[in-house]
């Protein structure tokens, strides 16, 4: 494909997406130049533990009398925003490409050729990856993660079979 059909179709992709969130719906996977396809989920647990340290601060902190309430409301409210941020803007996906995965950890994005992976484990709502270097675990699930499963583990399964990885069900 030309780069200008690219653009046009990560363009439309994106459009579509927004629409199918407005009614609810599932997104659309997005696939990259060279054929990936990365799923998006959302991360809720981290942004709920700042929302309640967000509480906390309205509560436990609140100022005395003859104190400065300006700290008092840019803490709790920091603590809002962040939570915020990392609800809607840092989501955790999972890139399958031809010969790598790659994912969102805490440090930053990871990839992982398949000839690092050791195996898949699979089951109907959680995705385990286990690396040869030091048997690191990436760990997706439909609660935790709010990932597409079913589409996820078709993926998963035809790179498993394609790169000769251990897949198990």
């Amino acid at each position: 494909m030309s780069r200008k059909w690219e653009r046009m179709v990560r363009k439309n992709t994106k459009i579509m997406n927004k629409k199918h969130g407005q009614s609810s719906s599932s997104s659309i996977s997005v696939r990259s130049s060279d054929g990936a396809v990365t799923f998006k989920g959302r991360s809720w647990l981290l942004p709920l533990v700042l929302v309640a340290m967000s509480v906390f601060c309205f509560i436990a902190l609140r100022p005395q009398a003859g104190q400065d309430e300006s700290m008092y409301w840019v803490t709790g409210f920091s603590y809002l925003f962040l939570a915020l941020l990392m609800y809607w803007a840092r989501r955790p996906f999972l890139r399958i490409g031809k010969t790598s995965l790659a994912s969102r950890r805490f440090g930053g994005d990871r990839i992982v050729e398949a000839s690092q992976i050791s195996e898949i484990t699979v089951s109907k709502d959680t995705i385990m990856v286990t690396l040869k270097p030091k048997g690191k675990r990436w760990v997706f699930t439909k609660f935790f993660h709010q990932m597409p499963m079913e589409a996820m583990i078709e993926k998963i399964s035809d790179f498993a079979s394609k790169n000769n990885v251990k897949l198990i069900k």
